[in-house]
């Protein structure tokens, strides 16, 4: 399978995007929590829209799922949003849902040459669509290796008017992930 670099570029030799997060972090600054939490919320809605659109099973991965279902809120001090999706989903989100996002005015800025995640950026925010593979009882990307059981089912939360889906064991991910 081509990278998701080659597919969303149509360049065969363009395997990944790295982005330098280190400069980002020293150069992007909000005058105040609440401006950047707005625009979070609205990239975050905006990704998930367009998932469900597609009806793409997606879920809230990660610090974003533990701030939703934890603490009903995003929380203040994390770097980026997470959403989760099997790998078998790069190729339709490549073709239909990264172009609908590009034309949100969304960029993407990094892809992993081993298709685990694309990072898309709007209004110095970032998010990542992280692509989970199966392994025995292991759904992983990345580094991140976590019991399959654990995505099993799904369910909708509804915070603040707005519905995310979550896996059905998110309380046991937090646990697994986080000791919490």
């Amino acid at each position: 399978m081509k990278t998701i670099s080659q597919i969303l570029f149509k360049n065969d030799s363009l395997l990944s995007i790295e982005f330098n997060f280190d400069e980002y972090k020293k150069k992007i600054f909000f005058n105040n929590k609440e401006d950047e939490l707005k625009v979070r919320y609205k990239n975050l809605h905006d990704v998930i829209n367009t998932f469900n659109k597609y009806n793409i099973l997606y879920w809230l991965q990660g610090k974003t799922m533990l701030g939703i279902c934890k603490y009903k809120k995003l929380i203040d001090n994390d770097s980026d949003e997470d959403i989760g999706t099997d790998s078998s989903n790069i190729l339709f989100i490549c073709q239909n849902i990264i172009p609908e996002l590009l034309k949100l005015n969304f960029k993407v800025i990094r892809s992993t040459r081993n298709n685990s995640m694309v990072s898309l950026m709007r209004d110095n925010r970032y998010l990542d669509i992280c692509f989970f593979r199966k392994k025995k009882e292991i759904y992983y990307y990345e580094k991140k290796k976590i019991p399959k059981k654990f995505y099993e089912k799904f369910i909708n939360i509804s915070v603040d008017n707005f519905v995310y889906s979550i896996p059905k064991s998110s309380n046991e991910i937090c646990k697994y992930l986080y000791n919490l």
